[in-house]
């Protein structure tokens, strides 16, 4: 991952996401990455329905799929479960690069 935004994760705790391929037609996916209080990193991808991102609705807990949800011990980790969720490291970056809706 790029160097802005490991400091963005260990630094600010601020959270950075990637777009990544949906496993369904109708869905937009995203991995992120959420610096926990405990010191762990949790990696999940995410996927949504695309009419509610589209139409810019609120949407819940139970209107996403976690295809892939994973703790990690550092920021070491992170690379390799990012990799593992199908997103290149090198396009992490603050949420809103990525149109992350969250």
């Amino acid at each position: 991952m790029k160097i802005k935004v490991r400091n963005r994760l260990l630094m600010t705790k601020g959270v950075i996401a990637a777009r990544r391929e949906a496993g369904q037609a109708d869905h937009y996916s995203w991995v992120w990455v959420l610096p926990l209080r405990s010191g762990e990193f949790r990696v999940a991808a995410i996927e949504v329905p695309k009419d509610l991102i589209d139409n810019d609705e609120c949407f819940f807990e139970d209107d996403m799929t976690r295809p892939y949800v994973k703790i990690v011990d550092s920021v070491d980790d992170v690379d390799h479960a990012v990799r593992e969720a199908g997103v290149d490291p090198e396009t992490l970056d603050a949420p809103w690069y990525s149109d992350f809706p969250l």
